[in-house]
């Protein structure tokens, strides 16, 4: 499945920024702290932390849009006439758009793009789109309130010059412990919703 490719592509960058963090913290707590970090641990800080949610968001945008595209397979595989769909979906059915062909959806990233966000609130939207129900999985349940002020705390330093001076590396090392998690409740939903149909 591409989805689990996906996650372990991600999961090894989130391992690879965890080292980084290490290795900056251990800069700064060694007994001859290195002056670069020491004096910018701020900078440092508020760097990994927009990575995090950067990697994240990249994550589900990627996930959302191999999903979008194994329902479009599926739908392509059924060979269902494009103006059966369009005349039951459709409120008022238009002439010039009916199309004597099987039906089709293909998805571009821009359009996942535009609706997906590291705020669970509106991955939860999109994926309700895409007939995936994020919210009956304990562990996205459990991590979406943290998740989501991760992101809030970044789009602040972003957007209005956080300081974000009530962050630590530690932190950030169990922000990403957190969102691995998240992720991997978001691959068993897309798991379980795949089993059912």
């Amino acid at each position: 499945m591409l989805s689990i490719t996906l996650y372990e592509k991600y999961e090894e960058l989130f391992f690879k920024l965890k080292a980084i963090i290490g290795i900056s913290q251990e800069r700064v707590i060694n007994d001859v702290p290195d002056d670069l970090f020491s004096n910018n641990v701020n900078f440092f800080v508020k760097s990994y932390l927009i990575n995090v949610c950067t990697y994240l968001e990249a994550y589900l945008q990627d996930v959302a849009f191999d999903h979008a595209n194994k329902i479009n397979n599926r739908v392509k595989s059924a060979c269902v006439p494009y103006n059966f769909l369009y005349w039951k979906v459709s409120k008022e059915v238009k002439e010039k758009d009916l199309k004597f062909s099987d039906a089709e959806f293909n998805i571009v990233k821009k359009e996942i793009s535009e609706d997906i966000s590291g705020n669970p609130y509106k991955t939860i939207k999109l994926f309700r789109l895409l007939g995936v129900d994020l919210s009956i999985e304990k562990q996205f349940q459990y991590n979406k309130d943290l998740v989501n002020s991760v992101v809030v705390k970044r789009n602040n330093i972003i957007h209005h010059n956080d300081s974000a001076n009530d962050i630590s590396f530690t932190d950030i090392l169990s922000y990403i412990d957190v969102v691995l998690v998240y992720m991997k409740s978001i691959e068993q939903a897309l798991a379980n919703q795949s089993e059912t149909t």
